[in-house]
């Protein structure tokens, strides 16, 4: 690029949507070196020398190519160039860009390197909103606030939310750098839900999805509208900016930046700083909501998964515990079914994937398992249909699962595993062994030519033992296999088997803690009552 302290403010560039010079003002001449002899057919990118900036501004084309306006600062020169991109249509029909470069951003290549480092440091909406204000304020304006769709934030993300034209926002972060901040918190509060009617400049910006510049006077009469109130100083923010905060095609909510008397008002070059920081911000408030919103999924399968109230039927002693990951959602469930003639049914599931899919087919598997086995069947054929179930769900996901029907007046059951681990039997006198379920292929492995097989077989809980069902998560971690956890499991049952029941699965659990990682733990004892 040539040096050129004389070098003019501006200067224009007719492109072809991918990037070719098809005309080049003086002005282009003067700034980038090249003539328009020169310049005339060769890419842009490789006139500048900046192979780096090909990937950006290839976009911005892009977007101006398909009728969309674009500006933004690009690393067109060491200080970085304020550019706008706009859409022409020629005599012979072609579509072609015309590019307008300003002056270098004074710091705009600073600032957006310092809104790199700072937004987005977590996921969350309210945390990113403070750090784009803080970023902002008060090197680019001496106000700002961010602004988010508020059905984003309410789970209900249904297109055209907004009716009439109105802007229904929440206010998640708002910042100034001299004013009282105690009298702004109170007509400017985080969370506060506003309807922004069609004709302000805040709708017209969501709306049109551009940025709109206004004055003092729509930010007052915005104010006083809204709260029938006078606030002092807001008269003195003369030049405002409302910029859309846009990801991935859609706009997510906007940005609003103002200026007081004394401080240059916004200019071109500040419009196109203000659309790239908020086109970088609007991708951290995007991710934010969406983990919001699969967060929220998850809290809401887990509650689905967790067990309901188990009732014991006579004869029987039953405690349960189920612990969930840290993070995440696992797909542990377990259910304790009545049928009739006081017998019951345990049935217990692990999905072999994680996450919010993984949740929702065990979620499916655990109503049609209760189904199932209300409707009287044996425990083999629970889990063959079981078994034809996951494979036909949209989200095919593989599960172990172990279904057994205890009948408490003879202790007598029948039992079927499908790949589940084995339920420990620990004896009075300190033996523990395995409760042998004969195992047949997991949930959903097996396919429609070859359906899996399930036997059943029977086996009686002696007097005094305690009955022992769990997921893997109890005993298995990166640290140590499954064996050696089921090893594990055995110990501390007998180390916890002399007080109730109830104190059996809390020293089980405290004593297998340190298992404990980014599984789900499911825990389930039977004793039969004692003499």
């Amino acid at each position: 690029m040539a040096e050129d302290p004389a070098r003019p403010a501006r200067a224009t560039v007719l492109l072809t949507p991918d990037g070719v010079v098809t005309g080049w003002s003086d002005g282009a001449a003067r700034l980038f070196g090249p003539g328009a002899a020169a310049a005339a057919g060769a890419a842009l990118t490789d006139l500048l020398g900046r192979p780096g900036a090909a990937e950006q501004l290839l976009v911005a084309l892009r977007e101006a190519g398909a009728g969309r306006p674009w500006s933004g600062v690009l690393p067109l020169s060491d200080e970085g160039l304020a550019v706008t991109c706009d859409p022409m249509t020629g005599a012979d029909g072609r579509v072609q860009v015309l590019l307008a470069v300003s002056a270098p951003c004074t710091g705009g290549l600073e600032l957006l390197d310092e809104a790199a480092r700072r937004v987005g440091s977590t996921l969350d909406p309210h945390r990113t909103a403070r750090e784009i204000v803080a970023v902002t304020v008060p090197r680019f304006a001496d106000a700002g606030a961010i602004y988010v769709l508020e059905r984003l934030l309410a789970d209900d993300d249904q297109p055209g939310a907004e009716t009439g034209g109105s802007a229904v926002v929440r206010r998640l972060a708002v910042a100034l750098a001299d004013d009282d901040p105690k009298e702004w918190s109170r007509e400017f509060p985080v969370d506060e839900v506003i309807v922004y009617p069609p004709d302000t400049p805040l709708a017209r910006c969501l709306a049109t999805g551009g940025t709109v510049e206004f004055g003092g006077d729509a930010a007052r009469d915005t104010v006083v509208g809204r709260t029938g109130r006078v606030l002092d100083g807001i008269a003195d923010h003369v030049s405002l900016l409302a910029v859309p905060l846009v990801a991935r095609g859609r706009t997510l909510g906007f940005a609003v930046f103002s200026r007081k008397r004394g401080r240059p008002p916004f200019g071109p070059d500040d419009r196109a700083l203000a659309s790239e920081l908020a086109r970088r911000a609007a991708t951290c408030v995007d991710n934010a909501c969406a983990y919001r919103r699969e967060h929220r999924t998850a809290t809401a399968l887990r509650a689905a998964l967790l067990p309901a109230a188990v009732t014991a039927p006579s004869g029987l002693r039953i405690a349960h515990r189920y612990l969930p990951a840290g993070s995440g959602v696992g797909g542990d469930w377990y259910e304790v079914v009545p049928l009739p003639g006081d017998r019951i049914a345990v049935v217990i599931g692990d999905s072999l994937g994680h996450g919010v899919t993984a949740a929702a087919a065990m979620g499916q598997l655990r109503v049609a398992a209760h189904t199932l086995v209300r409707c009287g069947f044996p425990p083999g054929e629970v889990l063959a249909r079981l078994d034809a179930i996951a494979r036909e769900l949209d989200a095919a996901q593989f599960a172990t699962c172990l279904c057994l029907v205890c009948d408490p007046a003879t202790l007598r059951c029948e039992m079927a595993g499908a790949g589940h681990p084995p339920p420990l039997l620990a004896l009075p006198g300190g033996t523990v062994r395995h409760f042998a379920v004969p195992q047949g292929l997991p949930l959903g492995v097996s396919d429609h030519e070859h359906p899996a097989e399930y036997p059943q077989a029977s086996a009686t809980i002696p007097p005094g033992a305690t009955l022992a069902f769990y997921t893997d998560g109890l005993v298995e971690s990166r640290m140590r296999t499954l064996d050696d956890g089921i090893a594990r499991l055995a110990s501390a049952l007998v180390a916890s088997q002399d007080g109730t029941l109830e104190e059996t699965a809390d020293g089980v659990v405290a004593l297998l803690s340190d298992q404990r990682g980014h599984d789900d733990i499911a825990l389930l004892l039977i004793r039969p009552d004692g003499p």
